[in-house]
């Protein structure tokens, strides 16, 4: 548990930013009063999350946060509570609204569409992880005790994809069940996530740790211009993908404003607080490559 230190300017200024991206979700996020609103969505998901670290620090110790956040609930920052449901949100509205994937059939949820959503969800967590993971990692804001590339291991940008999975499953799973057929299952199941995604992630890591490699290729060091190539190469299948399953996105940058604003706070810490050197910037130039496939207009 980090001793707290006095809050610095960085530190109540991402706090602002927070509150000025929830504020914008909260304007653009209407279909989420559906479940209650945007503010009772995001506590549920924000205690999800704060489980979720806090268990992981305390059982793993695999990672650990700098004291200089200032503002802690235990092992895990205010900050990363609250930072946690606007990533997830914006997650699902880019697989609702972005590639439009559909999870409703005439009368049943569709199958097809909660695993396309889920592959889906999950690829895109990792490679919008893997870039703040770098960022932050950079500027100071958490260490990991493996790392294979600038300092990041790779079961960290997994682990936000065994989290974050979960969550917009349950939450398309909702999304799918008529409203008339709403009832005391979809409010235990709504108020179930934060357990929900705790046994799965953790089942997830352990899997990943002991049978799949992890325990071997934590600390094997990835060249920066290898993991760049990689992640063009996701990238590429990632895009490929949506044609092959014929989906229709939308992809307008105005769409994506909220997430947009949430990733150049992350990437102004970095700025000022990392270092900017070139294994950085071409990572960073990989993953920013996906900006491409988003309309302007």
């Amino acid at each position: 548990h980090p001793t707290p230190m006095p809050l610095e300017l960085w530190s109540v200024a991402l706090l602002a930013g927070l509150t000025a991206v929830a504020l914008l979700m909260k304007h653009r996020y209407r279909y989420l009063d559906e479940l209650g609103g945007f503010w009772r969505v995001a506590v549920v998901l924000a205690l999800a999350a704060c489980l979720a670290e806090n268990s992981s620090i305390s059982w793993y110790s695999y990672y650990r946060y700098s004291p200089s956040w200032g503002l802690f609930l235990w092992h895990v920052p205010l900050h990363v509570v609250l930072i946690w449901p606007l990533f997830l949100l914006g997650e699902y509205h880019y697989l609702r609204e972005g590639l439009r994937i559909s999870v409703a059939l005439a009368d049943r949820p569709s199958m097809r569409g909660l695993v396309l959503r889920a592959g889906f969800c999950f690829v895109d967590t990792v490679l919008l992880a893997n870039l703040v993971e770098v960022y932050c990692v950079s500027a100071g804001l958490w260490s990991w005790r493996d790392r294979n590339c600038l300092g990041v291991p790779w079961l960290g940008a997994l682990g936000w994809a065994f989290f974050a999975t979960p969550v917009v499953l349950v939450l398309s799973l909702l999304e799918s069940t008529e409203k008339k057929s709403r009832g005391a299952w979809t409010r235990m199941t709504f108020a179930g996530i934060p357990l929900i995604s705790l046994a799965v992630l953790h089942t997830c890591i352990l899997l990943a740790w002991h049978c799949f490699g992890g325990k071997q290729f934590a600390g094997v060091a990835v060249p920066p211009l290898h993991a760049a190539v990689g992640i063009l190469v996701l990238q590429g299948l990632y895009q490929l993908a949506s044609v092959v399953f014929q989906l229709q996105p939308r992809l307008q940058l105005s769409e994506e404003l909220p997430r947009l604003f949430a990733c150049s706070i992350v990437a102004a810490l970095w700025i000022f607080k990392g270092t900017i050197d070139v294994d950085t910037c071409l990572v960073s130039a990989a993953s920013l490559v996906r900006i491409a496939a988003f309309q302007l207009s």
